[in-house]
Order: structure tokens, then C-alpha cells, then sequence
């Protein structure tokens, strides 16, 4: 066998050894810090133009890393998860917003592709004929209500009164006073691009965040599937094996796997948006299966004691 050979087959081994090994969840802290202080060198050291495009991929990812937490995974206690959760959110300067996120998102596994699914809405309806100008009344819709930034503030109002059970509330107030301490930490050293600079990579990541949403949960009328798995490019953490993530939701990112032959090409990315939005010739895909819904996952605490995990 030559060298190489051997070489590439003996960190193959030595990688399924570190992802099964109970050190295993630092490999999202370790990316997690990675990636924080990535963004944060080059919004503090590079220019506007230049830190730009690899902050939107950094944030983007930093996102679906702090999923991992929203799920309960990397930490054995869920409290543990929310703690970093909490800090986190409020270096980003979101302000509760992630918090409303995390709560729909669990009620969202729980419910996935139903009408109690808080990601779940009937194809637009309504306005302009033309395809041109229908992405001027999703704009529109947006501001509604029906989804984007608007959307949350909706959530937001949902959880105040009862809709939305799994947002905390308390949890909201100290993300925002947080988020606001942060916020005046960075004006008080007079650096104001940091503020402004994490502000728009929010907007900037929503386009990106939609095509992904659309793409996970929508296909062809008639398809029996609950979810898709896509390949890409620029690499997701592995959420775009998104069907193993429904499966087991506790499941590692660096443990999932692909469940299916016949995966859609990185393009499909940008394509479904498209066809759910402006075309309209793609759906919701179907329920998840009861039995799987159904299921309660759980995690076993130091102490002993079983906590649930509801997602």
C-alpha cells in the first residue's frame, strides 16, 4: 500500500474515532470560537468591501452551529446549552430575536409541515400576474407579516400571549438587556462599524436562510418525502443532511448522514426559491410520519435524572 493511501486511510479512522469519543461536542466549541473570532477580525481589521461576502458565509454558519445548541446537543444539561445560547445571542446583538427563534424552530420539528408548524404557510396567493413583480408582493408580505424580519415580531407578540409556549419570555429580557450592554460596550469605545456591521450581516443572511428553508421543506405536489437533502458547495455543517436531522434531531452535525440516493445539486439551492415564491409550482412537503413525530427524545444528565428535549 502506498504511503498515501495509508496515510488518508489512517485519519479516516482516527476522524470516526473523534466524533464517537465523549470529547466529541468540542469540536462545535472549538468551530463555534473559530468562527466568532473570525468574524470579529475581520470586521475590526479589514474594510467594508472586503469583510463583507466571508462574514455573510461566517454568520450564516454561526448560525446553524447555535442550532446545535438550540437542540441541546453539544452540552449534556439543556440549561448548559441555553447559557452559551444566551451569551452568544447577545454578542450578536439579537435582542430576543434568536430566542423566538428557538422556540418556533423546536415547535417546528415537533410539528413539521403541519398547520401548528410555525414555519408552515399556504402558498402566496393573490397578488401581481406578472412573474416579474411578484417578488415585489413577497417584499410586501414580508412587511405584513407573513414572513422575513416582521415575521418574529409577530412570534414575539404570539409568545406574550400564550400562542408560542415554547419561547421563554424571561429568556427574551436578558438576551435584549445583554445585547444591550454589548451594544453600548462598542459605543463607548467609539467603535460603531462592529454594531453596524453585525446589524447587517442579519439582513444580508436572510436570503440565504430562505433558499435554505425553502428548499428543506418544499418539492412537486405528490412527493411523499418530509424533507430534503441537498449538496452544496460551501459547506453547511452538514444541515443539508436535513432528513437525518428530522429522523434525530439530536443527532451531532458531524454525525449525520445522508438518507437518501438521489440528492439535488448545489444549484437546487437557489432554484427552489423560485419555484415556491415566484412560479408557485412547488408545495409544503408532507407530514412527518406520527410514529417519528411522536417520539420524545431524551438525554441522560449527570445526576441521573431524564430531561426532555422537546424538538
Amino acid at each position: 500500500m502506498e504511503f498515501g493511501t495509508y496515510l488518508k486511510i489512517r485519519l479516516q479512522e482516527i476522524g470516526q474515532q473523534i466524533v464517537v469519543s465523549p470529547y466529541a461536542p468540542w469540536i462545535t466549541h472549538i468551530s463555534l470560537g473559530l468562527l466568532f473570532a473570525t468574524e470579529y477580525a475581520f470586521i475590526l481589521r479589514t474594510p467594508f468591501w472586503v469583510m463583507l461576502l466571508p462574514c455573510i458565509l461566517i454568520h450564516h454558519r454561526i448560525g446553524i452551529l447555535l442550532h446545535e445548541y438550540m437542540h441541546g446537543i453539544p452540552f449534556r444539561r439543556y440549561k448548559h446549552n441555553l447559557w452559551l445560547l444566551t451569551v452568544a445571542n447577545s454578542l450578536l446583538l439579537t435582542f430576543g430575536f434568536q430566542e423566538v427563534f428557538r422556540g418556533t424552530h423546536l415547535e417546528h420539528h415537533r410539528w413539521l409541515n403541519t398547520a401548528r408548524d410555525p414555519g408552515y404557510w399556504p402558498p402566496p396567493q393573490g397578488g401581481p400576474k406578472t412573474i416579474h413583480l411578484r417578488p415585489l408582493w413577497l417584499v410586501y408580505r414580508s412587511f405584513r407579516g407573513d414572513h422575513g424580519i416582521s415575521l418574529y415580531v409577530k412570534r414575539l407578540t404570539g409568545a406574550r400571549n400564550g400562542t408560542h409556549p415554547q419561547v421563554e419570555l424571561n429568556r427574551i429580557t436578558v438576551e435584549a438587556a445583554l445585547s444591550t450592554l454589548c451594544l453600548l460596550f462598542w459605543i463607548a469605545l467609539g467603535i460603531y462599524r462592529v454594531p453596524l456591521s453585525l446589524v447587517l450581516l442579519h439582513f444580508c443572511i436572510w436570503p440565504p436562510g430562505a433558499f435554505r428553508g425553502t428548499l428543506e421543506h418544499s418539492s412537486t405536489p405528490g412527493d411523499p418525502k418530509f424533507a430534503n437533502e441537498y449538496r452544496v458547495h460551501i459547506p453547511l455543517f452538514n444541515m443539508n443532511r436535513h432528513i437525518h436531522h428530522h429522523i434525530d434531531p439530536r443527532c451531532p452535525w458531524y454525525l449525520l448522514k445522508f438518507k437518501t440516493p438521489n440528492t439535488p445539486p448545489p444549484s437546487a439551492y437557489w432554484t427552489h426559491w423560485y419555484h415556491v415564491f415566484v412560479k408557485r409550482d412547488y408545495v409544503f412537503m408532507q407530514p412527518m410520519p406520527e410514529a417519528a413525530r411522536a417520539a420524545k427524545p431524551w438525554r441522560q444528565d449527570p445526576s441521573g435524572q431524564q430531561e426532555e428535549i422537546v424538538s
